[in-house]
Parts: C-alpha cells; structure tokens; sequence
C-alpha cells in the first residue's frame, strides 16, 4: 500500500528543508511517493478574460507568469534530482508547475482534498506566531482552512526520527496515533514517545468507548480502551495501534507529566530536553475557538527545527 504525500513547493531554499526531512522519514522507502506542486499565480486578470479561454492561453499573455513558471519546473527538477539522490526511484516522484488565479493556499487545499492523499507537507517561513496567523501565510490558510488531509509543517531543519505523540482520552488523539502508525508501517528504528499531562488545564472528561467503535469496532474498544492503572488508555490503546503496525515495543516510550498548568508548555519543554525532530498532534474540529486557543495551535506558534504533524 503506497503512501502519497503532496509537496507544497515555494520555490525558495525552505524546499531543501522539506526534501531532507521526508529523506530522513521515509529514507529511500519504494512504499511512498511525492507529487511536488509548485503554484504560480497569475495576477491581474480580469473575469472576461477567465471566461474567454483556460488559464493556460490566459498565461500567455502574461510573461512574468511565464518567466515563474519556467523557473519552477527548473526548481522542481533539481528537487527531483535530490530525491532521487537520497534513495527514491525517478518514478516515485511527480512534479508539476501549474498556473493559478486564487493562489497557492487555495491550489493547494483543491489538490489536498482530491481523497489520493495521506498528507500535505510544506515548510514554514522563520517568522512569529503572530505574523504567521495575522498576515495570511500559506501554512497558516492551510492550518485554519484545511482538516480533511493530515497537514506536516516543517520548521528549521529536524535532524532525527525521534517522535512526540501527546495523547489523551479523546478521539482525535487515537486518530493521530493511527495516522502515524500508518506512515511507519513496519519501521523497526523510529523512536515513539507518547506523551500525556494531568496538568489543571488538560484535564477533560473520558470519552465513552462507545464513540470509537465506528473506526475500531467494539471487540477492539472493549479490549483496549481501559481505564486501568495505565492511565485510562492515555498508553495502552496508542500502544496496540502502534504495535498493530510491526512498531517494536521496545521502541515505544511513556512520559507521564504532573507539572505545570498549561499542556502546551509541556509538550515544548519535552520536546527540547528530549530531542524530538516530530510532534504528532489530533486535533478537535472546534472551529468556533480562537485560532490562538487550542493547545496544537499554541505549539505550531513556538516550533524550531521540528515538523508539526496535526490530524483533523
């Protein structure tokens, strides 16, 4: 079964980022293959000129976009070049320079929700929290916009396969979980730690077992979703998912913190003593919060060499 990653390509030295990343996660894998998109936006185009011919004919009367176009199906084909460099075969890799009126967010999240992908990845700028909510980046319209397709932001440069899993007694953590297990199908060096805070602020009542069996079936819920010793299934479940996948026990690793108020803090502090390149993040379809609000938001805001991957 293939994985199928969309590569958000910007035309910058951040791609190089992207590209060392997923050659550190799937090292040279023939079970996953990369559609890198790289968008050019014509600008100025009026809406009898939409209506009169396809956007192709409409570019050609635009050269700038013309000269961004050529330019990035050179830059896709150096990328390219370096895939194949790290391990993967030519016919794993498919680049694409395409024209767009609405831009590259908007291209991007049509392309995303076509239901062929496991993921969309792109790299963030170096910029604050702040600006990147507020000034309209293309990693932000996607974080805001997009819960169809698991997202993976990249910043600075990960240098590992060690991974940061929060978990809790909610469904869109056991979601995230299996996104990862699936990704890692079979991977025998990847470092899991799964992470949970009893912190004040984190606390949430336990979900009835009864809302997960849609997507694992009662026999497995009733086996696996206890509220023991462990910690509810905070561990447990994540762990069966985990090793369900081939994921040897023995690479799979428990950190329970009873400090602090705020899980968001928690989850950097670990990751910085620890040294996670990846944190993987369910998250609730609460559209109705502050953007600022919900704990993976607040994590995505102070990220640095790590890749955020957030489900839902």
């Amino acid at each position: 079964m293939e994985i199928r990653i969309l590569v958000a390509i910007g035309n910058t030295g951040l791609d190089d980022v992207t590209v060392d990343y997923l050659g550190t996660i799937f090292e040279g894998s023939g079970d996953v293959g990369f559609d890198l998109l790289s968008v050019v936006k014509i600008e100025g185009v009026t809406e009898s000129q939409r209506l009169l011919g396809d956007i192709a004919s409409v570019a050609l009367s635009h050269p700038i976009a013309l000269k961004k176009k050529t330019a990035a199906s050179t830059h896709l084909s150096i990328l390219k070049t370096k895939f194949q460099t790290a391990g993967f075969a030519e016919e794993q890799i498919d680049c694409q320079a395409v024209f767009s009126y609405s831009g590259v967010a908007d291209t991007l999240l049509l392309k995303g929700q076509s239901g062929i992908y496991d993921a969309i990845i792109l790299a963030k700028r170096d910029i604050s929290g702040l600006q990147k909510m507020l000034l309209g980046s293309i990693s932000a319209t996607l974080w805001q916009k997009d819960h169809s397709v698991p997202l993976w932001i990249v910043s600075g440069k990960p240098a590992n396969r060690n991974f940061l899993v929060p978990v809790d007694s909610s469904l869109h953590t056991l979601d995230a979980v299996d996104h990862l297990a699936f990704i890692l199908q079979g991977d025998k060096e990847a470092e899991i730690s799964l992470f949970h805070s009893s912190s004040m602020l984190a606390g949430q009542p336990i979900a009835p077992k009864e809302k997960f069996y849609e997507k694992w079936g009662k026999e497995w819920c009733e086996q696996h979703l206890k509220g023991d010793a462990d910690g509810h299934f905070h561990f447990h479940a994540a762990e069966q998912i985990l090793k369900e996948s081939n994921i040897p026990a023995n690479h799979l690793h428990r950190i329970h913190d009873e400090s602090g108020i705020e899980p968001a803090q928690r989850i950097i502090k670990a990751m910085k003593t620890h040294a996670y390149s990846t944190i993987v993040m369910g998250r609730r379809l609460d559209r109705e919060k502050n953007i600022f609000k919900g704990v993976s938001d607040r994590v995505l805001a102070n990220i640095d060499n790590i890749a955020l991957w957030v489900v839902g």
